[in-house]
């Protein structure tokens, strides 16, 4: 055996010993999963006179659930607005689901489905507001 050979030995256990002395035992051993962002909340407000709509847009970055909130009408009213969601391009508004009796409240009115893209949500009135309202809306999506 050369000398150079117990050198190298010597050498290769220090590393392995100065490694094993370097590792935390009390380390947690499970690599943490990329966190998840929760849901985008998107609020809108505008004028809605009576008869009239109002329309409002947002943008999709990752495919899944819309929930649509009519959260107030001012002055207040107890009666039921449209709420409609669905692609926008060029500035039109497509409604592909909705609903004719949203009620301002704290729980999504209308729910759907999405792949990435721009949206728009559509609040309108059949006839029961008297005079133009303040309505306001939130829009969560991923």
């Amino acid at each position: 055996m050369t000398p150079r050979r117990p050198f190298q030995a010597l050498l290769l256990a220090a590393v392995l010993m100065s490694s094993a002395a370097c590792t935390n035992p009390f380390a947690d051993s499970t690599t943490p999963s990329p966190s998840t962002p929760g849901p985008t909340n998107d609020s809108f407000s505008g004028s809605l006179a009576p008869g009239g709509a109002v329309v409002f847009t947002f943008t999709v970055t990752a495919a899944g659930n819309v929930g649509v909130t009519l959260t107030s009408v001012s002055p207040s009213t107890t009666s039921a607005l449209g709420l409609g969601i669905g692609p926008a391009s060029n500035g039109a508004c497509s409604v592909t689901n909705s609903t004719s009796s949203a009620v301002a409240g704290s729980a999504a009115q209308l729910t759907a489905t999405v792949n990435p893209g721009t949206y728009c949500v559509r609040v309108s009135d059949a006839g029961s507001l008297s005079a133009t309202s303040t309505v306001s809306v939130n829009v969560a999506h991923s």
